[in-house]
C-alpha cells in the first residue's frame, strides 16, 4: 500500500481512540443479523443513540499504529459460543470496533453511528447481509442496486458473495508486513473477552 494517510476510530467521550495507518475503508455492506443489531441495542440502551434498523458497517484495515485510554477499554462477546469480539468504551460504551476470525486479523468493522471515526468513508455499498434476520415490522430494505443475501447457510450464496469484486481481497489474509499491531492483537491484550450472556435475538 502507497500513500497510506492515517486515521482515527474513538468513543463519544473522548476516553479512547485507536489510529490506524490507513484510514480507507476497504468495504461497506449494509447487516440485517441479529448479532449486529444485537450489539448495537445492547450499547444503545446505555446511550442515546437510537440505532439504524439496517445498520451501515465499514471495514477499515486492521494496521493499529497507537491507542489512547487503553485503560477505558473492555472487549466483549454476546454469549459464550459467541465468534465476534466487540470493543466498547466502558464509560460511554461506544462501540469502537469489531473483530471475527473470518477477517483473518486483515480487517476490523466499524459502524459509524456508534463510534467516531475520523476516517475515508466514501467506498461504496457492496452488498446487503443476512436478511433472514431483519424484523418483519422494519421498513422494508432499501432498494440499492446491490446484491441483497438471505443468508450464507447455502454454498451458492457463499460462494456468490465471495465472487463479488473486493470481498476475496478484504478477508484473505494479508501477506505484506504488518504496520503497528492488529486489532485482534490489540482485543487479546485486553486479556478474556467478558460474556454478556444474552439470549439469541433478544431484542432491547
Amino acid at each position: 500500500m502507497s500513500n497510506l494517510q492515517s486515521g482515527t476510530i474513538g468513543c463519544n467521550c473522548g476516553k479512547c481512540e485507536i489510529t490506524v495507518a490507513d484510514n480507507r475503508a476497504v468495504q461497506y455492506f449494509r447487516c440485517g443479523c441479529e448479532d449486529c443489531r444485537q450489539g448495537i441495542e445492547w450499547r444503545a440502551a446505555k446511550s442515546a443513540v437510537i440505532p439504524d434498523q439496517l445498520p451501515h458497517g465499514y471495514y477499515i484495515p486492521a494496521d493499529i499504529i497507537s491507542t489512547k485510554g487503553k485503560e477505558f477499554m473492555s472487549a466483549y462477546k454476546l454469549r459464550e459460543d459467541g465468534r465476534s469480539t466487540r470493543l466498547y468504551c466502558n464509560q460511554c460504551w461506544s462501540v469502537i470496533a469489531v473483530d471475527h476470525p473470518a477477517y483473518q486479523s486483515n480487517v476490523f468493522l466499524i459502524f459509524p453511528k456508534h463510534c467516531v471515526a475520523e476516517c475515508d468513508l466514501s467506498v461504496p455499498l457492496t452488498a446487503i447481509l443476512f436478511m433472514k434476520d431483519y424484523p418483519k415490522e422494519y421498513e422494508p430494505p432499501p432498494e440499492d442496486d446491490v446484491p441483497l443475501f438471505y443468508s450464507f447457510e447455502y454454498n451458492q450464496e457463499r460462494n456468490r458473495f465471495r465472487s463479488l469484486p473486493t470481498v476475496a481481497n478484504t478477508f484473505k489474509q494479508r501477506t505484506d508486513p504488518l504496520k503497528g499491531i492488529n486489532f485482534t492483537a490489540l482485543i487479546d491484550s485486553l486479556g478474556t473477552p467478558k460474556i454478556l450472556g444474552l439470549e439469541k435475538g433478544k431484542r432491547f
